[in-house]
């Protein structure tokens, strides 16, 4: 899981890099992050993530 999160970290920032803004930059990196961060919470009260009971 540790390694997951630094992938959602830096995943963004190829691609975010290339833009001339660094607003736009900083935009659609939290975009991304906030996305993977709302699936992460979907999951988690799903009981996505337990692994046994």
């Amino acid at each position: 899981l540790l390694f997951d999160l630094e992938i959602a970290l830096l995943l963004p920032l190829p691609w975010a890099i290339q833009l001339q803004s660094p607003i736009s930059t900083l935009m659609w990196a939290s975009t991304i992050i906030t996305l993977l961060t709302l699936g992460l919470i979907y999951e988690w009260t799903q009981g996505g993530l337990e692994w046994a009971e």
